[in-house]
């Protein structure tokens, strides 16, 4: 049987579809990886948009990372009194409870549709119109709807969706909501990719979605304007640095949030006690505790994040001295590796022509400005970060979904591979333990085969493992050619290997 040229890990088996017909058409990892972020926008409703932010980090085989900033930004035109179009709800049956904002007024500036464009201009081996066709025929055909979606949408509807007309008709079959495995048809969203398909990026910031985009916002009292749309710009950066364990971990760099508090983490975390179940946990806690306090006093403009990631890591080095999203890595045998993580944040309640917006200025934890606190036009935080890990004789890509718990899962996944030497399967599917730090207090959330021995924090413990810590995904490559990769049971993904 021929070596498999090419390795991808989706959130969902249409993903690992779309990326195989790329990759038969000619297309490489980065294709691949795109056309499944694609199928996403259909296949995963809620965990991801074309209304949504995300990044791209992706490996040449020369070996140079770069990362494809598509993150949200603040509109330029400022509200007329904060909180303007925004509605504050409670979501009791999501993430152990929480608050997060809906409504035109929590619409950011989406941006994962321009990384996407750029990623696939500087990398793409195929055409654009190829990477929408097997999402726009999957939309048309419909798909089963997923159990993630059933889930999330049964725990959100009454707060989040229900206020909403165009929701109301997407989301409900003759009265009655969506549920796991019922027949989910997307005609106006596969017409919306048909026309970004064709006329490209521009038809969405600027032409005729972008105009109805605009347009549902502003009836919903928001004010992000045209302009807002024309004038985005992906980004592109060099990645956030660290060694640790004999691995050199790249991630996503300020001004988001995640990939500096994967690196803060994973810094500590080299030089803890991993050597068994009990002080592993600790160490992680510990460590995720830290990075993520250290988030929270320092990290609140964006535009200063790199100032404070920068004395973070220095002070950790000085001490050794003395003592709501969805994600999908591929990896091909020249050595392309790609890591994509997107985002539609807890949407706004507000879909036009089939496509979600994202509630990024409504996210709380994403404001710790307060809300529309942000300059005009800044990046907002995120939590987000897709990681290149590159190790002996293999590169690794991954990342994950998870709010807050996205930088535990992809730190607990590669302290499996690069310290246990799991195998991506193995190290994907091993029980994560998650400190929440909430109004209320501390809560250590931990799954079946964690060691919470000794540890001084109220409990909770889940039965099995479950969506709440996460969805890596995890594609490799080494450095002769051999590709592998690993979805997370966690969620409905697959792995696809081409």
């Amino acid at each position: 049987m021929a070596q498999p040229r090419l390795a991808l890990a989706a959130g969902n088996a249409l993903g690992g579809d779309a990326a195989r017909a790329i990759t038969e058409a000619g297309g490489n990892a980065v294709d691949a990886c795109i056309a499944a972020a694609v199928m996403a926008w259909v296949a995963e409703p809620f965990m991801a948009s074309m209304g949504g932010s995300g990044f791209l980090t992706v490996r040449t085989p020369d070996g140079r990372v770069r990362v494809f900033d598509g993150n949200n930004t603040m509109p330029h035109a400022l509200p007329a009194e904060i909180g303007q179009g925004l509605r504050r709800v409670y979501v009791p049956d999501y993430a152990n409870g929480m608050y997060t904002g809906i409504g035109g007024g929590s619409v950011a500036v989406p941006g994962i549709l321009a990384a996407a464009h750029a990623a696939w201009r500087e990398h793409g081996a195929i055409e654009w119109a190829a990477l929408f066709e097997p999402a726009i025929a999957a939309a048309r055909a419909g798909i089963r709807f997923p159990m993630t979606s059933g889930y999330y949408l049964g725990a959100t509807w009454e707060y989040i969706w229900s206020p909403f007309a165009a929701a109301r008709d997407l989301l409900q079959r003759d009265g009655e909501l969506y549920v796991e495995g019922d027949l989910f048809v997307q005609p106006d969203l596969a017409d919306a990719l048909q026309i970004v398909a064709s006329d490209g990026p521009e038809s969405f910031y600027g032409g005729s979605l972008g105009l109805a985009i605009i347009e549902a916002i502003e009836a919903d009292g928001g004010f992000m304007t045209i302009s807002d749309l024309a004038t985005y710009r992906c980004e592109i950066r060099e990645p956030i640095a660290t060694d640790a364990f004999g691995w050199v971990i790249q991630s996503n760099p300020p001004p988001a949030v995640g990939g500096a508090v994967l690196i803060h983490m994973l810094t500590l975390l080299e030089d803890a006690d991993l050597s068994d179940p009990a002080t592993r946990t600790r160490a992680l806690v510990e460590a995720e505790k830290e990075a993520v306090t250290y988030r929270r006093e320092q990290y609140e403009d964006p535009g200063e994040v790199a100032g404070a990631v920068e004395l973070a890591l220095s002070a950790i080095r000085s001490r050794r001295r003395s003592t709501s999203t969805t994600h999908t890595s591929s990896a091909d045998a020249d050595g392309h590796v790609c890591s994509l993580t997107q985002s539609n944040g807890y949407s706004s309640g507000l879909v036009v022509n089939g496509i979600m917006l994202n509630n990024t200025l409504g996210e709380e934890e994403l404001n710790p400005r307060g809300i529309h606190g942000l300059a005009p036009g800044s990046r907002c935080h995120s939590n987000m970060a897709p990681t290149i890990a590159s190790g002996p004789g293999i590169t690794v890509g991954l990342g994950s979904p998870g709010a807050d718990r996205i930088t535990g899962a992809i730190a607990q996944t590669f302290v499996a591979v690069a310290v246990d030497r799991h195998p991506l399967a193995q190290a994907v599917a091993a029980p994560r333990v998650h400190l929440a730090l909430r109004e209320d207090g501390e809560l250590l959330c931990y799954e079946p085969g964690v060691s919470v021995e000794g540890l001084d924090y109220p409990l909770r413990p889940y039965d099995d493992i479950h969506m709440f810590f996460g969805g890596v995904q995890a594609a490799s490559v080494t450095d002769d050619g051999r590709v592998t990769a690993a979805h997370d049971p966690r969620r409905s993904g697959s792995t696809t290997l081409i």
